[in-house]
């Protein structure tokens, strides 16, 4: 899944370390491994290559970010797909709109290319390593933190979401919708609860546990 906002901060070319390998239920797609400070990128289109420095340098960003708000970045493996259906087959089913998907420490996402084409490589980054670093948080309030995080909020439209009366329950079933336009509204609101809470207790709060659902 997908969340301060900063530049694109990008890296001088740098000597990075490949190691080919080859996907076990699909010996003939070749799929190749860097990794740098922590992240482990796996990608299966050889043009996502050309998108590793804006991924390093965004990700090296939110760990500092991530630092200045009392958390840690642990070492991450992300697993880039080749396609819409490939991202499918590995998240067990993921949805084709949504960017990236985290599940512990293991990150899955579209194409490197294709993020980057919609612009939204940097905010994906900057998404899930707040997934990564988190504390255990409700459903709802980690979606809105990590947008609040990411920047991605910063595009959402003013004015009500027309979800303000849903139930935390209903507000987190929601966001698992199949339905993009229903699950994108729930982002939303997630987003704009979160941001109520920061608002109450700053961050540290938020992060310490002193929210309740």
């Amino acid at each position: 899944m997908r969340a301060l906002l900063v530049g694109l901060f990008v890296l001088a070319p740098l000597a990075l370390t490949t190691t080919p390998a080859r996907a076990a239920q699909a010996p003939q797609e070749a799929q190749t491994t860097v990794t740098r400070a922590g992240l482990t990128v796996t990608y299966r289109d050889p043009t996502d290559a050309a998108q590793l420095p804006a991924l390093f340098g965004a990700w090296g960003q939110a760990r500092r970010d991530l630092g200045r708000l009392g958390l840690s970045l642990p070492s991450v493996r992300w697993t880039a797909a080749r396609s819409a259906i490939d991202f499918a087959r590995l998240t067990g089913g993921g949805a084709a709109t949504l960017s990236a998907l985290t599940r512990g420490q293991t990150i899955y996402s579209q194409r490197l290319g294709a993020l980057a084409a919609r612009g939204s490589l940097t905010l994906t980054a900057r998404h899930e390593a707040f997934h990564a670093a988190q504390p255990p948080l409700p459903r709802w309030l980690a979606e809105g933190l990590a947008r609040l995080f990411s920047g991605e909020a910063q595009t959402d439209p003013p004015g009500a979401t027309r979800l303000e009366g849903l139930s935390a329950g209903a507000l987190e079933a929601q966001l698992l919708s199949p339905d993009a336009g229903a699950r994108n509204a729930a982002y939303r609101e997630a987003t704009r609860r979160a941001r109520v809470r920061v608002s109450q207790v700053g961050w540290a709060g938020v992060l310490g546990g002193k929210s309740a659902r």
